[in-house]
């Protein structure tokens, strides 16, 4: 029982603190006008997120700038083209952009879980949609060996 409690005493104290992981992406209009796209994760697993769109780059860098966000991991999927911003919600709208852009139009679309999957298949693809925070490729090292195939 002591060599247990000793064990739980030396991982707890090797324990390093975690640091948040905040992602900005940037995002502009045919006029120059700059928009970012911000998430903040958190927790062992980055678990944890709150996401938002502003024109400030910083926005919700801490947890305590939570008003406004939305709060949840994958919260929509995005496309920005010509100037617009269409974002994608699963099955309801729960995040509304609380700033005003001068030549960036947001629209807000409701999809059913099946669209919704779909659509998150063409996530990272070169079809301009993305995912919050933006997922990028992970590229193995060519020597890697290859998984099992069943």
């Amino acid at each position: 029982m002591k060599k247990i409690i000793l064990i739980c005493l030396c991982l707890l104290a090797c324990k390093t603190p975690l640091s948040d992981s905040f992602n900005s992406r940037e995002l502009i209009s045919s006029k120059g006008e700059k928009i970012y796209i911000n998430s903040l994760n958190w927790g062992v697993t980055d678990d944890h997120q709150i996401a938002c769109i502003s024109k400030n780059p910083d926005r919700i860098k801490n947890r305590e700038d939570t008003v406004g966000t939305a709060k949840g991991l994958d919260p929509f999927i995005y496309l920005f083209r010509s100037d617009s911003l269409k974002l994608f919600f699963r099955n309801e709208i729960f995040y509304r952009v609380n700033e005003h852009f001068n030549t960036i139009n947001v629209s807000y679309n409701v999809l059913s879980a099946k669209k919704y999957n779909e659509l998150r298949q063409k996530v990272g693809k070169d079809q301009g949609y993305y995912s919050v925070p933006m997922k990028a490729e992970i590229v193995l090292p060519s020597d890697m060996p290859k998984p099992a195939s069943n």
